[in-house]
């Protein structure tokens, strides 16, 4: 267990291991958003399953707060063990991972589910998806790309030399303090 004191210095053994064991958690928790689409897997759960999967990341952000790495190393544990039990929950309720081919969201402002096909051969699986989990919708991409206005496009080819070309070579811990007075003004 960590001590009270503010400038005591951490194990950096301990420190390693519990940010090995966060990174593989995130690993996982990415893989089964890709492969369940993380939105739909919440509401393929249980309440209850939810309700538990929901204090073990409030755990687990609360230990990254206070930078306890034991805890932080024993929550990323536990939320790996949650994602596990979410799939399996899901799998015994009869619902099936989503293809490759096959992407999920909610709309930002109805939160409808919609579900978008990005080859012909995955539309009618999209279909069946969004038939048998209600309230549901479903595109081609290609319909998508339609409704999109050409000057979208344009912009978007003008903006993208200057943006997005980033290499992540670190992760560093994010602290309270560091986003302090941020705007936030992005649209999930």
């Amino acid at each position: 267990m960590r001590s009270n004191d503010l400038f005591s210095k951490t194990d950096s053994s301990l420190k390693d291991e519990s940010d090995k064991t966060y990174s593989e958690m995130l690993k996982k928790k990415s893989q089964v958003g890709a492969d369940w689409g993380w939105e739909r897997l919440q509401e393929l759960i249980s309440p209850d399953l939810r309700k538990r999967f929901v204090k073990q990341q409030f755990l687990l952000s609360q230990s990254i707060t206070t930078e306890d790495y034991e805890k932080i190393k024993a929550h990323s544990e536990g939320m790996m063990r949650g994602l596990d039990a979410l799939v399996t929950y899901a799998k015994d309720q009869g619902f099936d991972k989503l293809s490759p081919s096959v992407w999920v969201t909610n709309h930002p402002e109805t939160d409808t589910q919609i579900f978008i096909a990005l080859d012909a051969e995955s539309l009618p699986r999209c279909s069946a998806l969004a038939d048998a989990e209600k309230p549901s919708l479903y595109f081609s991409i290609k319909e998508l790309f339609a409704m999109i206005d050409k000057d979208s496009f344009d912009l978007k080819k003008r903006l993208s030399k200057d943006f997005g070309h980033v290499e992540i070579l670190e992760r560093k811990p994010i602290k309270e303090k560091d986003v302090e007075n941020i705007l936030c003004d992005e649209i999930l």
